[in-house]
């Protein structure tokens, strides 16, 4: 710029505008002679608007400075992977976070501004270097870390070990007669049954814990003594050792059910599960067709990280014939837990045919049947199944103990009523199954009482009767319902807890159907 002064020098004590109004500020390419005031004014505008951004170039350069410097601070103390390593404090102050803005008065003043307001780190020499450790730490949420030299040795239950054979199992041969001197540690190896999970944990060939687990809600747990001697035992009962997972699948049925679900992952007791759910809609012997798909929620079992077995079927779809069967797992409020569709009725049907397995008919429903015992015509108002003394006798749907006890020519007998007007009775029991009581809760398929010949009977036989509102009907021949609904208070209970689910159906049948692979994906 061309600057022409006045003969007056400039006074150093006056104000900025008083010094720039002796100036008459040119352009190197236009110069103006003939400047007016109002072009004065605008290029003052022009030089408070160029300092104004200077301060804000300043200010934020300044504001960098201090927010990069806080960061690094945080990210050391935190053992946040800022940097693996800084090599040299020359590599650092070679860094220039120098803010570029258009608007700078100057290419000059921009590069003395930067050299004024970059950052100078002074680091203590050891901090030069942020040592990392060679392999991340693999570490489960949940659990705490173990010693990484021990090692878990784990082994299913078979209906033919014992105890010293348990015991090798899990390669404890050197501890098998410490172990079994103990009466109490002897004594729950042998109350063990078959899937039941023992599980061991050696360090440098020692054993430094045994759980013995007869089920998935608690373990006895077995460690040596804290006195420190060798060949002691210390164990104790714990629950909550298990920490319970679900799992999702789906599969496609190529070679065959178990095959399929076995290569997706699935566990045999949980295709199992699937095949006595689906068995009342889908026939598994001659239904089952090449391209039907199982989608299927289910839990999984785990022990200190480690995948140790399977439980409960909580939800799944199965899509047979281009038909789909869906069922969701749900909790009465007296504890009992069953299979309902999404709209809440039962996946079984509401009642069975026959009470006693493999049995013959030996008399059937008669209105005017000639009494054997009595010689004389009476109605024959149920179906007699013969069998050996001792049968076991099944109630044929959910129900209510309503009366138990002896009753003229039914002899010993049972009598169970059931929702929606249903009842059934089983007569000539030769006794009733142990601490069962009027009023007490049954459920399809559990042990009532056994096969006798109590009262009118010429041998050993079940009488059962089947009434509806009533009136009795041939238990052999009559439209049984599909299945029985939840009352009003358990159907809103059954929504409320059911849904997450269900919902979880809807998001895993999109998944398989657009060939997600959603195996293994384990969740809360």
């Amino acid at each position: 710029m061309n600057l022409r002064t006045d003969k007056t020098s400039v006074d150093t004590k006056k104000s900025w505008n008083d010094v720039i109004g002796q100036f008459d500020i040119q352009s190197y390419d236009e110069p103006d002679n003939t400047s007016t005031s109002t072009t004065k004014k605008t290029k003052l505008k022009a030089i408070h608007k160029k300092q104004q951004l200077f301060k804000v170039s300043t200010t934020f350069s300044v504001w960098i400075m201090r927010g990069v410097i806080v960061v690094a601070c945080f990210a050391t103390l935190g053992n946040i992977p800022f940097q693996s390593s800084i090599t040299s404090r020359d590599t650092i102050e070679s860094s220039n976070f120098a803010i570029s803005i258009d608007a700078t008065p100057s290419e000059q003043q921009s590069s003395e501004i930067s050299e004024t307001f970059s950052p100078r780190f002074q680091l203590d020499p050891e901090f030069q270097k942020l040592s990392l450790p060679n392999r991340a730490i693999e570490t489960y949420i949940g659990h705490q870390v173990i010693d990484i030299n021990s090692k878990w040795t784990s082994y299913t239950v078979k209906s033919y070990d014992n105890p010293a054979n348990i015991l090798h199992k899990v390669g404890l041969d050197r501890s098998i007669t410490t172990l079994l001197r103990d009466k109490k540690i002897k004594a729950v190896l042998a109350e063990l049954k078959r899937d039941n999970i023992v599980r061991a944990r050696s360090v440098n060939n020692k054993l430094v814990e045994l759980l013995l687990a007869p089920s998935y809600k608690k373990a006895y747990v077995i460690k040596p003594s804290s006195d420190g001697f060798e060949g002691i035992w210390e164990g104790q009962w714990l629950n909550k050792v298990f920490e319970i997972r679900q799992a999702r699948s789906s599969f496609v049925i190529k070679n065959g059910l178990f095959f399929d679900g076995k290569k997706a992952g699935v566990p045999g007791n949980t295709i199992r599960q699937i095949i006595k759910v689906f068995d009342w809609d889908i026939d598994f012997a001659h239904d089952i067709r090449v391209g039907d798909r199982v989608t299927l929620v289910y839990e999984e079992v785990f022990h200190d990280g480690d995948k140790v077995g399977s439980q409960n079927l909580l939800a799944a779809e199965f899509i047979n014939k281009n038909k789909e069967f869906r069922t969701v797992r749900f909790t009465r409020e007296d504890g009992k837990s069953d299979f309902f569709t999404p709209n809440g009725r039962e996946m079984k049907r509401a009642f069975i045919r026959t009470p006693v397995a493999h049995a013959r008919v030996s008399s059937h429903f008669n209105p005017g049947r000639f009494h054997p015992v009595l010689h004389k015509m009476r109605s024959h108002k149920g179906t007699d199944f013969a069998a050996s003394r001792g049968t076991p006798i099944m109630a044929t749907g959910n129900g209510t103990v309503k009366f138990i006890g002896r009753k003229g020519g039914y002899g010993r007998l049972i009598v169970l009523t059931h929702r929606e007007g249903y009842e059934t009775r089983y007569g000539h029991m030769t006794r009733f199954k142990s601490n069962l009581k009027q009023g007490a809760k049954v459920y399809q398929g559990d042990i009532i009482g056994y096969v006798g010949s109590t009262g009118l009977a010429t041998g050993p036989h079940c009488h059962y009767e089947f009434r509806q509102n009533g009136i009795p009907a041939d238990p052999m021949t009559v439209k049984l319902p599909n299945s029985m609904s939840l009352t009003p208070y358990e159907l809103a209970n059954f929504r409320a807890k059911a849904i997450n689910l269900v919902l979880q159906l809807n998001v895993l049948h999109r998944f398989a159907t657009s060939n997600v692979n959603i195996n293994s994906a384990t969740g809360g």
